[in-house]
């Protein structure tokens, strides 16, 4: 393959695509594997690429392969390894296997992934499970929190003693800002000629829409996370899968903003800042109640159905309690400690304002501090300002 790269290169004619390569080694090699053959193929492919792009970017001391090696390492992936009666079995093709036995006293910490054939020895490649939440880095017994993704409400995290809320309609109004002035410019741009000049400034004018949409969402995703990890600290933290999926079930409006949330985003976030994440199922988990597993569709506040429960609280609190009780014992689990305290929290502002929910038998009460919260009324730029009638002016 370097012989062949070089004629190419020299040749200055198309790279060929990893499939071509794969259909021309097919049959050559007769005493390696298939499977090591099309191993080596794509890690030479994937040198190659690698090295264009660097040159691209103007790194100009990036070679490419042009050793001819005498020996090289032999790949076998996890379908051609094999461990049986303490040997490792290597097939190569038509020469026959390779058993080599293992030493005693060493034993493979997880599954084998992939084995490769050194000069003299072999590196055995093992995928380690990840551990269960132990201990946290101040030596103190690790705390794990549920955390349910949405549209209005942001993500809602709870360890089953208190729960937060972070209002996320401050992302909702950037999205939807964003789609209405993206639509204005592609309707204005579709009557240009395509290169023109107007055509181009439309064009610049659209890039820093998007820019400044897509900055204002990380930003917005940043602080939700910071207001989580300060809420609680070091936790590992069992988060539901995204749920894009669930919009083709859906009407045209709620599939747009279910599809334009930013959840892998927020995962990211918290993997980062937190202890770890780990991503759970989370079908029925908001409709489903935790204290006696009543299932029922409700709105933006969840009342269970049976008359001895009655149980009350906002959906996306229900649905963290559930993801937290699926992350922990694989299962819904009923009869579990209910938070008593609810934060509403918001990560548009600096300071942001926070209120309590004190949740009582059968009733719920929500107290504000400080002033009445006014309902976004979109993207935060001049569109929401008061505008005074050109008539009414002095």
């Amino acid at each position: 393959m370097v012989l062949r790269h070089q004629r190419i290169r020299r040749l200055n004619w198309t790279w060929p695509s990893n499939q071509r390569w794969e259909r021309w080694a097919k049959r050559c090699y007769p005493n390696l594997s298939a499977q090591t053959t099309q191993q080596i193929i794509g890690e030479f492919d994937e040198a190659v690429r690698s090295t264009r792009s660097k040159r691209r970017n103007g790194d100009l001391n990036a070679n490419y392969p042009w050793k001819l090696r005498r020996y090289r390492d032999v790949p076998y992936t996890n379908q051609d390894a094999r461990i049986r009666d303490g040997r490792l079995i290597l097939p190569n093709g038509a020469s026959g296997r390779l058993a080599i036995r293992i030493p005693q006293g060493v034993t493979l910490l997880g599954r084998l992934m992939e084995v490769r054939l050194s000069y003299g020895r072999a590196q055995v490649v093992c995928e380690i499970p990840d551990e269960p939440p132990g201990m946290s880095r101040t030596g103190q017994a690790q705390t794990t929190i549920g955390v349910d993704l949405g549209v209005n409400t942001l993500l809602a995290a709870t360890d089953g003693e208190k729960a937060v809320l972070i209002n996320g309609r401050e992302a909702k109004a950037t999205v939807q800002w964003r789609n209405k002035r993206q639509a204005g410019l592609d309707s204005k741009q579709s009557a240009k000629v395509k290169g023109s000049r107007r055509w181009k400034r439309l064009q610049r004018r659209k890039r820093k829409l998007l820019t400044k949409a897509h900055n204002r969402v990380r930003d917005i995703t940043h602080k939700a996370t910071a207001l989580v990890r300060a809420e609680f600290p070091d936790a590992h933290v069992y988060v539901g899968e995204p749920f894009n999926n669930a919009s083709q079930k859906s009407g045209r409006v709620h599939a747009q903003q279910v599809s334009s949330a930013c959840n892998r985003k927020l995962i990211r976030q918290l993997d980062y800042k937190c202890a770890g994440t780990t991503e759970v199922p989370e079908h029925y988990s908001s409709q489903t109640c935790p204290v006696c597993g009543c299932r029922r569709v409700c709105r933006r506040i969840y009342v269970c159905m049976n008359q001895k429960c009655r149980y009350t609280a906002p959906r996306d609190v229900v649905g963290a309690l559930n993801v937290l009780s699926i992350g922990k014992h694989g299962s819904l689990i009923q009869s579990q400690h209910i938070p008593s305290h609810i934060k509403y929290l918001r990560p548009d502002r600096a300071t942001s304002r926070r209120d309590d929910l004190q949740s009582r038998t059968g009733d719920t009460t929500r107290q504000r501090s400080g002033h009445e919260q006014s309902s976004s009324g979109g993207h935060p730029a001049s569109s929401s300002a008061l505008r005074v009638p050109r008539s009414l002016r002095l």
